[in-house]
């Protein structure tokens, strides 16, 4: 039986809570605050206290004093949240900065989760069953990604290019949903490169980032894949390594300093970071552009942004487009509505993923924008689910692209 010791490390935390109901409520729109938990809100007339933070934190509580066992039944229930960190963003804005606690000043509820998920794993409750195959398949050999495909699947599309290197300063980690699900914004990305000249490397020996893992609480294989990640890189030169994958950016950014106690060997940069740069240098050949401007509303991946406070690098992007007039959603950065895919959230609660995703499109239909953008595949993903299952009434009113492809589409 685990002895609770990741949980026990965050006891500040969980006993800081003073159950406000900020972290579930729609509250004082007036300075910006809508409806804060996506699970909550998704999940009707059954998203009651225990489907948002406060009653979460509510049954931490008992967990910790041992009221409450660890459990398969409280495994569902903790796996039932996308990690988005909306609750958290709303926590701190609650908070008096003149207010001291004897426990903590902010809460951090993502490593909240994520402790408690990693101790569901260690006492055998956990990964749930599609959790469990993901698992599988990242640590089989002839995969290494969450996807059950042939590993050398991942790198065909690189065939098309063979001015992709495989020594360089420059290095494109290519995850694993891009090259596997939406492989043509790979296209895309590439043909941004070209026409701006610039020359990238690859590996064809990469493995999966291990998000989907340190999301789900398994942590047992992650040593070992970190390691041959990193070595791989290293040994190709790299001075700076970007993704377009806002999972992989975090997983890189954050989460491998954090594991290993010690920062990379190189510079870890997001696409819209290389993007913007290329377009504050006047490097990217856009097509001349006439008639009225498309409007675009831009979604903020909470890997992105909430993790990671990436909010205005994507929108300078879209303001220098040509043809293209920015307007937001009026949930929007710090305060952006989750998209639903995150923390293992699609693969083993797809439905709901989805039921998130919908009141997102909506809102963005509310903008009255043309086309609906971001910068996250699984973002993009579990939209294009929801997208395709919605009235073509609806369908007709927004499209939705990646930026990669919007800019690709204008040169």
């Amino acid at each position: 039986m685990s002895e609770l010791k990741h949980l026990k490390e965050h006891w500040k935390d969980i006993f800081s809570c003073m159950g406000c109901g900020d972290c579930g409520y729609s509250i004082r729109p007036a300075v910006e605050r809508y409806l804060v938990c996506p699970v909550k809100e998704a999940k009707g007339e059954e998203g009651f206290e225990i489907s948002f933070s406060r009653g979460r934190m509510n049954i931490l509580k008992s967990v910790l004093v041992g009221q409450i066992p660890l459990s398969r039944e409280l495994a569902k229930w903790v796996y039932e949240c996308s990690e988005c960190g909306n609750c958290t963003e709303i926590c701190h804005m609650t908070q008096n900065e003149n207010i001291t606690l004897p426990t903590c000043k902010w809460i951090d509820h993502v490593k909240v989760w994520e402790a408690l998920r990693k101790d569901l794993v260690e006492a055998g409750f956990a990964p749930l069953d599609r959790h469990d195959n993901l698992i599988d398949y990242m640590e089989n050999d002839k995969m290494k990604n969450p996807y059950g495909e042939e590993k050398n699947k991942k790198y065909e599309w690189i065939k098309q290019f063979p001015e992709i290197k495989d020594q360089g300063e420059f290095v494109f980690f290519g995850g694993c949903t891009m090259p596997l699900r939406q492989v043509n914004t790979l296209r895309s990305m590439m043909k941004i490169l070209k026409a701006a000249g610039k020359e990238i490397a690859m590996s064809k020996i990469e493995w999966c980032c291990g998000s989907i893992a340190l999301r789900i609480g398994d942590e047992k294989s992650l040593t070992e894949l970190i390691k041959h990640n990193i070595e791989d890189f290293k040994e190709r030169g790299a001075k700076t390594l970007f993704t377009a994958c806002a999972g992989c950016y975090r997983t890189w950014k954050k989460d491998y300093p954090e594991f290993l106690g010690e920062g990379l060997p190189f510079e870890v940069k997001h696409i819209t970071e290389i993007l913007n740069d290329m377009l504050n240098n006047n490097e990217i050949p856009f097509k001349a552009e006439e008639g009225e401007k498309l409007k675009v509303t831009y979604h903020d991946p909470c890997h992105l942004g909430r993790h990671m406070d990436l909010y205005e690098i994507p929108r300078e992007i879209i303001s220098k487009i040509p043809g293209i007039k920015l307007v937001e959603m009026k949930r929007n950065r710090k305060n952006a509505w989750c998209c639903g895919a995150g923390g293992g959230m699609k693969s083993q609660f797809p439905d709901l993923a989805k039921e998130i995703s919908k009141e997102r499109i909506r809102e963005a239909i509310e903008s009255e924008a043309d086309i609906l953008t971001t910068s996250c595949p699984f973002c993009i993903g579990n939209l294009k689910d929801s997208y395709d299952e919605l009235d073509s009434e609806v369908q007709e009113k927004i499209k939705l692209i990646d930026i990669i492809d919007l800019i690709a589409s204008k040169i």
